[in-house]
């Protein structure tokens, strides 16, 4: 499979860029946010996160190979998530991709039918199913940083052995944060944060999703 792609940005068309790969010119698709954020860099030399797939129906005799491309790994790791939904397919997934993926995230988190139903091409019942199926699913990309704010951080001490929640979700959660743009001192503060209260995580769900209620809290 092909995971990532470098090379000289040729040109950018409403769902589709171009590649030169010597000896290669490659087409790859994209989403909207995607090709505003890319559009300016024309001639400049770009590196794209990918995923491969198959286009068309084999009853029909046309398949057509297809690359998908992405600023980030998580923006693509989302994106497979995002398909999984019954009658979300890769084009639509693009389309309606118009924003930044912790924003589509925290939209699907705060189960927002109604912004959800405005993205392109998602009416209010596929808003309604994507909903259910990804609540639960796309809490570790509502709390995704750009590279200016993973540098900041603040040094802070990890909780020792805590009673409200396993050790294994303590890791995962860690790692969760660590995919998505936190430093490690970032991450532990997070974490530390929520293991203040009370509360009983028994999933790393249960402590994404209480991270991100507590960013939302007014200081």
């Amino acid at each position: 499979m092909i995971s990532q792609i470098r090379g000289v940005l040729r040109s950018v068309a409403e769902e589709v860029l171009t590649l030169a790969v010597d000896p290669m010119e490659i087409e790859v698709l994209i989403p909207e946010y995607t090709r505003r954020k890319m559009q300016t860099q024309l001639g400049e030399i770009v590196s794209l996160h990918t995923i491969f797939y198959i286009e068309g129906n084999a009853m029909g005799g046309r398949m057509t190979p297809r690359l998908v491309g992405f600023l980030s790994a998580i923006d693509r790791e989302f994106f497979d998530i995002f398909c999984s939904v019954d009658g979300v397919g890769v084009r639509k997934a693009l389309r309606a991709m118009v924003r930044p993926v912790r924003e589509l995230a925290r939209t699907i988190q705060d189960q927002d039918v109604k912004m959800l139903s405005t993205f392109p091409g998602i009416g209010e019942a596929t808003a309604e199913r994507i909903v259910a199926k990804l609540r639960r699913k796309v809490g570790k990309f509502t709390l995704i940083v750009g590279q200016a704010a993973a540098a900041e951080g603040t040094a802070a001490e990890s909780n020792g052995t805590v009673e409200n929640v396993e050790p294994d979700v303590i890791r995962d959660t860690f790692a969760a944060l660590l995919s998505v743009g936190h430093n490690e001192s970032e991450a532990r503060r997070e974490i530390d944060r929520v293991l203040t209260g009370k509360k009983k995580y028994k999933s790393v769900a249960d402590m994404i999703d209480a991270i991100y209620q507590q960013q939302r809290q007014p200081d």
